[in-house]
């Protein structure tokens, strides 16, 4: 089901925060009027759809293709091609978790981290353990531990004699359901693959920086980030190059116990910039743990005992408030997620979600990809476009690095044609996407002025079990008119692979020509 927050603004339109439900009737009128009226006029210039040719010629070499393109304020449908066929989404999954987060919460939402303590405090020592309580904040990073090392300083505590307990109950152990999140916990060469908890911080990641040495043949200067960790070791060497040849340095993070070692090898030049490579982690609550004793050391509070984890056990283990840290508001993370893709951040929104929802502890992502389902398919349900109705949504994690996800451009576009009538969330969701003119997303460049500054959108790729390229978002239309789009390319059985430049570019050429053939039939 669509949980909300408010009464829902679409379908129907109502409204309790600006003037009533009187207010949210009249503004649902107006809106029917002049969607009325825009469609009248639209009749003596409408053109059939778009055949989306770029898209034919894929499907005709192998391809599978889903897409619809809508002018939003209208209803009318300007382009499609298999609109209904569900297809693997990728990060496009990403535009559900963010949906469903801003109807639960809303865009100010901040998740909260807490310090309490096990023990009585005598003449600034701590007689017992000091719990850090991980809040499942998908966005906790080194700064906050740095302010809530403070405050911990600040509340009179200079000596914990016990232990530092990472309480990661909220979830409880989150077993890893992808290849990727398996593998992630022998190994890793990537950031994008990192083991979940709710007590993660910096996404599960450990940074190793390297600088040249002295001079050429010696070894390069390695150091992890903000601090060196017990459990974190270096095996290997970086030579230090003769200046202006080019880097070339590999690093893979293996899991040994409880120790998590970077093997590193490869050569930097002297005089080169440093290098900074992020790894997951194996074990994000122990780790989470480690750089918060060390913030409690740089603010002046000792830890005698070691750092434990407490991941099952039932509810949040009580305590002696100490200190808290709200985290950065929904809107901004939902953002810094959407734009860099980042698939810790919408898992542990996801399971977050399902928590809120009732799920029970241990929390895993196949339960909260049902629940993303059901809201999925209400979604569907409640669209003003019949074609969306009979829409069968499947999503097995927030993130979209489960490829069992299968999504249509039916049921993406509806759920865009939702959050443009949600007027409460629509600002913060349209934040999250992308502009080409301005993206940190290379592939995306290149395209004409239209493409440039007039969509703005969710990317996703996979290149397994096959290649999949998906672009869904917003489009303005002429005279500034609202349209939404989605299409997904996945390879097929004859063409399982389907190159990922040649997939984008057959997108922007069609979308390029339907942003032209609309300016030319609405001068």
């Amino acid at each position: 089901m669509i949980h909300r927050r408010r009464p829902a603004v679409f379908p129907p339109l109502a409204s309790t925060r600006r003037g009533g439900v009187l207010t949210g009737w009249l503004f649902a009128l107006c809106f029917a009027l002049s969607a009325a009226a825009a469609h009248a006029t639209d009749k003596a210039v409408e053109a059939p759809p778009y055949s989306l040719p770029a898209l034919n010629h894929l499907v005709a070499s192998g391809a599978r293709v889903s897409a619809r393109v809508i002018d939003i304020e209208s209803g009318r449908t300007l382009a499609t091609l298999d609109p209904g066929q569900a297809l693997i989404p990728a990060s496009v999954t990403k535009l559900y978790t963010s949906a469903a987060a801003l109807d639960r919460w809303g865009a100010a939402k901040r998740f909260t981290t807490r310090v309490t303590r096990l023990g009585s405090v005598k003449q600034g020592v701590l007689h017992g353990d000091l719990v850090f309580v991980g809040g499942g904040d998908p966005g906790l990073v080194n700064a906050q531990l740095w302010t809530l090392a403070q405050r911990v300083r600040e509340s009179g505590i200079r000596v914990v004699d016990g232990r530092l307990l990472v309480d990661a109950r909220r979830f409880g152990p989150v077993p890893c359901v992808t290849r990727d999140r398996c593998r992630a916990k022998r190994e890793s060469e990537d950031a994008y693959n990192a083991p979940l908890s709710s007590a993660g911080v910096d996404f599960s990641n450990a940074c190793l920086s390297v600088r040249p040495g002295a001079q050429a043949g010696a070894p390069a200067r390695l150091a992890f980030e903000p601090f060196d960790l017990p459990m974190l070791a270096i095996r290997g060497r970086v030579e230090t190059l003769p200046p202006g040849q080019p880097a070339h340095i590999r690093v893979v993070r293996r899991s040994e116990g409880a120790r998590e070692v970077f093997e590193v090898s490869g050569g930097i030049p002297l005089g080169g910039k440093p290098r900074r490579f992020y790894r997951s982690i194996a074990h994000p609550d122990r780790f989470a743990g480690e750089v918060f004793r060390a913030f409690l050391e740089q603010a002046g509070v000792a830890v005698h005992g070691g750092v434990a984890v407490v991941r099952a056990g039932g509810k949040v283990m009580a305590g002696v408030p100490v200190a808290k840290v709200e985290g950065t508001p929904l809107g901004e993370q939902l953002r810094g997620m959407l734009v860099y893709s980042n698939n810790y951040m919408a898992d542990t929104l996801a399971l977050d979600w399902a928590a809120a929802d009732g799920a029970p502890v241990p929390v895993n992502l196949p339960e909260a990809g049902r629940r993303l389902s059901a809201y999925a398919r209400a979604v569907d349900v409640a669209s003003l476009f019949a074609w969306a109705r009979d829409g069968r949504p499947l999503l097995e994690s927030g993130s979209g690095l489960t490829v069992g996800n299968r999504l249509s451009a039916n049921d993406i576009t509806a759920l865009l044609a939702h959050e443009y009538h949600r007027y409460g969330d629509f600002p913060a969701f349209l934040a999250g996407l992308t502009v080409p003119d301005q993206t940190p997303v290379a592939m995306l460049k290149g395209g004409s002025t239209a493409w440039d500054t007039r969509i703005a959108a969710k990317t996703g790729s996979l290149n397994q079990p096959v290649s999949v390229f998906a672009l869904a978002g917003y489009l303005r239309l002429a005279h500034g008119r609202w349209g939404a789009f989605a299409v997904l390319v996945n390879g097929g059985h004859r063409r399982p692979h389907v190159g990922l430049f040649d997939a984008i570019a057959a997108v922007r050429s069609d979308l390029e020509a339907l942003l032209a053939r609309d300016d030319a039939a609405h001068p």
